[in-house]
């Protein structure tokens, strides 16, 4: 390990470490809407394999949901296309799946990142948004997409 040490941001603040291997965190956010229903926003990361592209990673993300998580289905997906303020990469889709006996529905946004020289320095880190209901209603797909509109990475 250098000793280049840099900030690690994080929702309550940040650290100095050298920059890591890899991200894998996992931010969960719940919320509720309105009318009073429940709902989560999931944020994971993921990275390209070298020489793979969004749609590739897509993919392969995917086919490892059908073998692994009960009744999973491909409802609709956009071809990857630039969004916010930084025009960065995203491909946006639809699941359904079983969760504890009650099917869910599930808006996901595979968002590749911009280079950075600390904490992509080889351009092949993927952020994931997810937004987890029973039954996603017009409000909660709305702050869905408001963050997907306003999402800035890290500069």
């Amino acid at each position: 390990m250098d000793g280049q040490r840099f900030k690690y941001p994080f929702a309550d603040g940040y650290f100095l470490t050298p920059v890591p291997l890899e991200n894998r965190s996992v931010h969960q956010l719940h919320f509720i809407d309105s009318d009073n229903n429940a709902y989560q926003i999931i944020i994971n990361h993921g990275r390209l394999s070298e020489n793979q592209d969004l749609q590739q990673f897509v993919d392969q993300e995917v086919e490892k949901m059908q073998r692994q998580v009960p009744a999973f289905s491909l409802e609709e997906s956009s071809a990857p296309k630039a969004l916010g303020p930084a025009q960065y990469e995203i491909m946006q889709q639809t699941h359904t799946f079983l969760y504890e006996g009650c099917l869910f529905t599930q808006h996901c946004a595979f968002i590749h990142l911009p280079l950075h020289p600390q904490i992509n320095p080889y351009k092949r880190n993927v952020v994931i948004l997810s937004l987890a209901s029973p039954q996603p209603d017009a409000e909660q797909v709305e702050h869905f997409q408001d963050i997907l509109n306003t999402f800035v990475p890290w500069e």
